[in-house]
């Protein structure tokens, strides 16, 4: 039932960022939007944290992973609410690495593109909480095998100063 109801949330919240006021193509204007918020979150400095998000590519069911972070390297996750052995498959989904992988898709991004990629960032912080691949209606390039879309959604985020002061009420 929780990944039926993740699943909707997810699917809403795709259909409103991509359909919704203010969503925008990354692009050669939002790559000083990009830059402003890896600036904002270098300047936060949080080395560890914890992160839920949902994945979905295509048609296959969405994923939800919880990584724990420590020092920029994830320590333990959970996918779908089992436990992972094998981490190296979730590194890219730490905040440095849709950092840098976002940078590579700014520069793909043109009006004739087979994908285009919507991002969106925290306010406070600078992460990326939504990061989407969707077909371009606009393209003049033909899709290759690899062009499929994706949607990547961070939904809670709590870097370890938080998690410490919580505790710390207890």
């Amino acid at each position: 039932m929780r990944k039926i109801i993740l699943v909707l949330i997810l699917f809403a919240t795709v259909v409103a960022f991509c359909f919704g006021s203010g969503a925008r193509e990354l692009g050669r204007s939002d790559t000083k939007e990009l830059t402003d918020n890896i600036i904002k979150w270098k300047e936060h400095d949080i080395r560890s944290y914890s992160l839920k998000l949902v994945y979905g590519a295509g048609n296959r069911p969405d994923t939800l992973f919880e990584l724990k972070v420590e020092n920029k390297k994830v320590v333990s996750c959970l996918r779908d609410e089992e436990p992972m052995t094998d981490l190296s498959g979730v590194k890219q989904y730490t905040i440095d690495a849709m950092h840098e992988s976002t940078k590579k898709l700014v520069r793909k991004n043109k009006k004739n593109a087979p994908m285009l990629y919507i991002a969106k960032y925290d306010e406070t912080y600078g992460y990326i909480t939504s990061l989407v691949r969707i077909y371009n209606p606009k393209a003049q390039a033909a899709l290759a095998p690899e062009d499929f879309n994706y949607r990547i959604k961070v939904y809670d985020f709590v870097p370890e100063e938080q998690v410490k002061k919580e505790k710390g009420k207890d």
